[in-house]
């Protein structure tokens, strides 16, 4: 069986350093979140929000990553971007594009099928949140660009 010209995860594997801005943000974010530093989960999060303008994000990222069993976020320091972030990033760029039904599929890579639908209100709370401050993802993916397995 011929791997040529399968296509990879966008950010997958790639320096955490080299993101866009936004999803750097987000990413640093969610990172904070799951580090819970000394001012607690949410706390860690708005900090970083904060410096963006976005601090109103965190009301609506906290409660998605708590939904989210089986999201595996790295450490603040971790170089390279996840599978599991990865999905994370292409989901709340996807809702911000207002496609619902990719940014749920999405989210199946990372919570069981009830779950997942639960986290859609979440995740495009927190699309729309970090859209009106300015902050729009650039990586979004069209359903027939997905790689293969999705």
């Amino acid at each position: 069986m011929a791997t040529r010209g399968l296509p990879a995860w966008p950010h997958l594997g790639h320096d955490s350093d080299a993101l866009p801005e936004a999803e750097r943000l987000l990413l640093d974010a969610a990172r904070a979140w799951a580090a819970e530093g000394p001012a607690g989960p949410m706390a860690e999060a708005a900090l970083i929000l904060a410096s963006a303008g976005t601090e109103g994000a965190a009301l609506m990222l906290d409660p998605l990553l708590r939904c989210l069993p089986t999201l595996h976020l790295a450490g603040p320091l971790w170089p390279h971007v996840t599978e599991s972030e990865s999905a994370l990033l292409l989901a709340v760029g996807a809702a911000q594009q207002g496609s619902r039904s990719l940014a749920l599929g999405l989210l199946h890579r990372l919570a069981p099928p009830l779950t997942a639908y639960r986290a859609l209100p979440l995740l495009v709370g927190l699309a729309c949140a970090l859209k009106r401050s300015g902050q729009v993802l650039a990586t979004a993916l069209e359903p027939s660009r997905l790689p293969r397995g999705m």
